[in-house]
């Protein structure tokens, strides 16, 4: 059922788009454009009608002629909205059953798109990497969006549905009696040239570090969730002790990487994946789901184990794990107040050690790079007898595989995300803030980007000495 069917609205009352693109001058958003338009029209697409939105109409078009080449621009109408402007944004949101949104830092700007989709009961999709903005969008949105009917979901790009879909994956190849106790992401970013990441994503880095006790203080005001180890609320418990912290650089010689722990939103990303799940087992019920639909979800959910769950930046040399380590501690060190701030931010290219610049990566750059994510799945063989064990006695290496991953993985991912929500909806929850786990999940997210370029591959699965 499409979603024009499932909120019960006269024709006349019909959104005039099935998406807009909001931001999409940025330097991701000229990228989602370009995805978007492959599937804008085509027949086995649910995207017939698309927009552009943003401050600047001339930068927009422009924007839309690149996205476009070499082919001639299509008659995608272009409008204007700014996130300080509450009515410009009700206005766009009356206009489309989706917003994707690329305008960030989203601790900055995203509330209130988030707040006009809640209110008016429009879908929203972004690409924040950024904790603090998502865990407060939740406490301050879900009830709202239940009410209407708008289903607002974060981190649908490389930031984090990679590490959702990756440890899922891993998860659904321990088959019964065996289960994993701790599931590692090891990430490596690859390139034929030097690599260069996207200003926004060191930006929110930058913001992450000045608002991090605010976090702290959102996380300490709300009631604790129940957690996956607790076996009577969640079917299968994490089995066996907490795994130990580990040495601060890991060395994985199966895989050829040096490692050190990222700070990234994944972990917590997928944190929030699995409390929700704990809280229901067989995932969220869809808007109209049928009976096939409903079997479906609940079969998918059932053959998911969880497991504790971390991220860890890799590199192929120890010096690479050093540069890392060096540019956290500038991050770090420097974020904390207002004059470091703006060092950070004024000279990006010099304190992250030529990783970010302001202007961004070329094609080429873009072209050359790619990233593979490992996930390092160690468990136990039996759990029937693992609580009379200390340390797992089982293996299982799992790799998420793709092109670069701010201007080519996310925006597949996103556009992927949107196609689902507008083919799909009635069997996607009715409304609420979720994470992209718990509602792509049961969905064939995972086909749709391994036919677009991101694979999804069984490594090993071995033995290990407990």
């Amino acid at each position: 059922m499409e979603a024009s069917s499932d909120r019960s609205q006269p024709v006349s009352q019909q959104p005039l788009y099935d998406l807009i693109i909001l931001g999409a001058s940025g330097f991701t958003g000229k990228y989602v454009i370009r995805e978007a338009l492959k599937f804008l029209n085509v027949p086995s697409s649910p995207l017939k009608s698309l927009a552009l939105a943003g401050r600047n109409p001339t930068k927009l078009a422009q924007t839309l002629k690149w996205a476009s080449h070499p082919d001639h621009p299509p008659p995608i109408p272009i409008l204007t909205a700014e996130t300080a402007d509450p009515a410009s944004l009700h206005h766009l949101c009356s206009q489309s059953k989706l917003i994707l949104n690329c305008v960030g830092p989203f601790r900055i700007h995203g509330e209130p798109v988030v707040a006009a989709c809640a209110e008016t009961g429009c879908d929203y999709l972004d690409i924040c990497g950024e904790p603090e903005f998502m865990e407060r969008m939740e406490v301050k949105y879900h009830e709202k969006a239940m009410e209407t009917g708008s289903l607002v979901v974060s981190a649908c790009g490389f930031d984090s549905v990679p590490a959702e879909l990756g440890w899922m994956f891993n998860s659904k190849q321990w088959v019964g009696p065996a289960a994993p106790n701790q599931i590692e992401a090891y990430l490596s970013l690859e390139s034929e040239k030097r690599i260069v990441g996207n200003f926004g994503t060191y930006e929110s880095a930058v913001l992450g570090v000045a608002n991090a006790e605010q976090l702290v203080e959102l996380r300490r005001s709300r009631p604790k969730r129940a957690r996956p180890a607790i076996p009577d609320i969640f079917p299968h418990k994490i089995p066996g002790p907490f795994p130990p912290k580990g040495p601060i650089i890991d060395h994985q010689k199966e895989i050829g990487l040096w490692a050190v722990k990222l700070p990234s939103a994944d972990s917590v990303v997928v944190r929030r994946t699995l409390a929700t799940l704990t809280e229901n087992p067989r995932g969220l019920p869809g808007l109209d789901e049928s009976l096939e639909q409903i079997k479906k979800r609940e079969a998918f959910w059932s053959t998911v184990k969880p497991a504790h769950f971390g991220v860890k930046l890799g590199s192929k040399t120890l010096l690479g794990i050093f540069r890392f380590i060096a540019v956290g501690m500038f991050i770090g060190l420097l974020g904390s107040n207002a004059i470091g701030r703006w060092l950070l931010l004024k000279f990006p290219s010099f304190f992250s050690l030529g990783w970010f610049r302001k202007k961004g990566p070329s094609e080429d750059e873009v072209r050359s790079a790619s990233f593979k994510m490992w996930f390092v799945g160690r468990g136990f063989s039996d759990t029937n007898v693992s609580r009379d064990k200390k340390k797992p006695d089982m293996e299982i290496t799992t790799r998420v595989m793709g092109p670069e991953i701010g201007y080519l993985t996310t925006p597949i991912i996103l556009v992927q995300c949107a196609l689902i929500l507008l083919s799909h909806r009635s069997n996607l929850p009715q409304g609420g803030v979720f994470p992209p786990g718990i509602v792509f999940g049961p969905t064939d997210l995972q086909e749709r980007l391994q036919q677009n370029g991101i694979s999804f591959d069984l490594i090993s699965k071995k033995a290990i000495r407990a």
